[in-house]
């Protein structure tokens, strides 16, 4: 099976120094998101297969935002269809999230380790051909590092990022 989608997504990053007190600004908002899909079918009811799922934010200086934010999400997830009366699904995986900030002179990044959990509904338009509303959230928080300008800065970072959208597969 191929897919992918677009929709609206929050972004939200988390790292905290001794005392707990938070360093990365944690909520970044929400924007534009867009994901990929492709795997293949082991029975009726499961689907495996890899996503690449992005959020992306322009820099705008007017509105306070001076600098470009990325999040990419790699993960590696199953669908399980618990209905053959019903289309919808449940998705479960593990995955890579990263995160970026640039501003053209410093970058920040952070990427950790974690799960991704989702759910849609199948509408068939065509053939094997699909619409499929969609939400997804992937935590990630295992393993997380942060550095400024490549350099390590902490050994812990949160990532999360929430989307709902609509996507067209052929499964």
């Amino acid at each position: 099976w191929l897919g992918g989608g677009a929709g609206l997504g929050w972004a939200r990053v988390g790292c905290s120094v001794a005392g707990g007190r938070s360093v990365c600004g944690e909520n970044r908002g929400h924007s534009l998101t867009g994901h990929a899909e492709a795997g293949g079918r082991i029975s009726d009811q499961v689907l495996i297969g890899g996503e690449i799922q992005g959020w992306f934010r322009n820099g705008n200086p007017a509105s306070g935002r001076p600098a470009d934010e990325l999040m990419l999400t790699y993960t590696m997830v199953a669908y399980w269809y618990p209905s053959a009366n019903f289309p919808y699904y449940l998705k479960g995986g593990v995955g890579l999230a990263t995160y970026r900030i640039d501003d053209g002179t410093d970058r920040l990044t952070a990427s950790a380790l974690g799960p991704e959990i989702g759910i849609g509904w199948e509408a068939p338009i065509a053939g094997h051909f699909s619409v499929i509303p969609y939400a997804n959230a992937m935590f990630a928080t295992i393993g997380g590092a942060l550095k400024f300008n490549g350099d390590p800065v902490l050994d812990h970072s949160r990532l999360a990022l929430f989307q709902f959208g609509v996507g067209l597969a052929r499964r």
